[in-house]
Parts: C-alpha cells; structure tokens; sequence
C-alpha cells in the first residue's frame, strides 16, 4: 500500500510529513499520522508560526487554532483561542472523537484540555518574547502582522482505501488583535477532506483564506473532474481575480486527489510544499499565480 503525506513551508514541511510518515509506519492510522506531523513541529519553537515560541498577539500571548477532517466519516474536531495548551492538534482531536461538536472556543477550550489531561503551560520562548518586545517597541503594526502568517497543514492519503485526512495548527496572525481567529480552525477554509473526491488545506493569510473557501473550493472542483493541480488553480484564481489585493501576500492552497495525485497553488511567489510518499521526502517550489 502507497502512503502520501503533503504540508506547508520551507523550514516547518519536512519534519512535519517525516514525522507524520514514521508514526503512520507504526500506527497504521492516517489521522493519527497527521496529528503527530504537527505535534512534532508545535513542541519545537524553531518554528514560529505554531505551537511553543509562536509569535504571539498584540498583548504577547499565543492564542492557537488547529482543525483536522477525517475524510472517510467528514467528522470535524477544531479549537480557536486557545491559550497555553500544546499539541493543540491533539485537542482538536479530542474534540472530533470525545464531543458532538465541531469546534470549541478560547477559555471553555483550554479547560475542555485540562479535563482530557493537558497541562497549562507559559508558551512564550526566549525569541518569541525578544521578537515581541521589538515589535511594541517599532509599532509598526498590520504592515508587519501580515508578514508573519503561516499555518502548518498536512494532507494524509492511502492508496488502498483512497482514505484522506487533512489538518492544520497554527499560532496565528504574528500581533494579532487578541480574539482574531483566522481560517486554520475552520473546516473548508483552512482544511477540507472528502474520500469521495479529495482533501486540500491552506496557509497564508487567514482573511483572505477564508474569505474565498480555498480548501472547499479546490474538493469541489475535484469532485467536478478537474487534477489536484487545476483545482488549486482555479481555487487561486478566483481569488485574485476578485480581490487583486490578495497577490500583495503569499496565500496558498494544496490539494491530493482521491487517486493520490497532488498540486499545489499561490497567490505571490515563495511558497515551498513538501512530499514524504512511501518515506521519499521532496520539495517543490510553488510559483505565484499568474
């Protein structure tokens, strides 16, 4: 059986679909997989846009989102808001298998997260808090909250169930107004899995994402016949069609068919999506659209 793991950006892509592959090797479970892919990055505050050392908002505190679809039962489980809890993904994963509901939001989420055993803990790192206290020295705020956006999501496929997962966590917008949740939480914007046509996430600017459905958009044109690459495609092009401000910032989506084909699509240059099939790990270079 062929396994296929697919995530987001340069420096947090690569540890993320080889520790999603190596734990798929041992589990056998797709979601299980995704779910550690982003645990692994979130406990490392090398990478900044998830997890412990994230950017935090205007008031220096994380706030993290984190949403993950199954697939085969279209099953949700997300969390927004939520402050001081880590692997976030694993709460969202609580939420999709211990509740009937698809998502759960700020102080009512961390403590549905100590119930299940996490522990509360300071998220900032020695950078993340340097890297803030530069930040409310300059002030010089949206200019530089939108530089400093990037969501971590994983798309799972399995060639001989044509099973899908997609998920994705994130510590949000760098100084963000306190409460702003963007699109990673959010099921059809930031992530969206459906066995019987694709899966597909996004990363960038959360607005934006979520604004134009990105993830939804790019199944649905799946489901219509289109590869993984024209989905995304079209999925982009609308967006930057209808709101030509979204080239001036590095929106994305990606998407892997239910044959296990894959593309990717991006509002500006610079976006790099990472592949581990069957353990062989690559990169592509995404170019924007144009």
């Amino acid at each position: 059986m062929s396994v296929l793991f697919v995530s987001t950006w340069k420096d947090a892509g690569e540890p993320t679909v080889r520790a999603a592959y190596e734990n798929y090797q041992s589990t056998g479970c797709l979601l299980t997989a995704c779910e550690a892919g982003l645990a692994h990055v979130e406990l490392d505050p090398r990478y900044q846009a998830i997890g412990f050392g994230g950017l935090p908002n205007s008031e220096g505190d994380q706030e993290l989102d984190a949403g993950m679809m199954d697939g085969r039962t279209l099953e949700v489980g997300a969390v927004c808001a939520v402050r001081g809890v880590i692997p976030v993904i694993s709460v969202a994963r609580k939420v999709l298998e211990e509740t009937p509901h698809n998502m759960l939001a700020g102080e009512n989420a961390r403590r549905f997260a100590e119930r299940h055993g996490f522990e509360v803990r300071n998220l900032n790192s020695e950078h993340s808090l340097r890297a803030y206290e530069e930040w409310r020295a300059n002030r010089r705020g949206a200019e530089v909250a939108h530089l400093v956006h990037d969501t971590v999501t994983i798309i799972g496929w399995e060639s001989e169930t044509r099973h899908l997962v997609a998920a994705c966590s994130t510590s949000g917008m760098a100084w963000k107004v306190p409460g702003r949740v963007g699109d990673s939480p959010i099921a059809g914007a930031g992530y969206y899995a459906d066995d019987d046509a694709g899966a597909a996430g996004a990363t960038g600017v959360g607005e934006d994402i979520w604004r134009f459905m990105l993830s939804f958009r790019a199944v649905e044109f799946m489901r219509s016949g289109m590869s993984a690459e024209a989905a995304c495609e079209r999925a982009v092009g609308i967006m930057v069609d209808r709101s030509p401000a979204t080239r001036d910032h590095c929106s994305v989506v990606f998407a892997v068919s239910r044959d296990g084909d894959w593309g990717a699509a991006a509002s500006k240059d610079g976006f790099v999506a990472w592949t581990c099939r069957d353990g062989v790990i690559e990169s592509r270079a995404i170019p924007g659209a144009r």
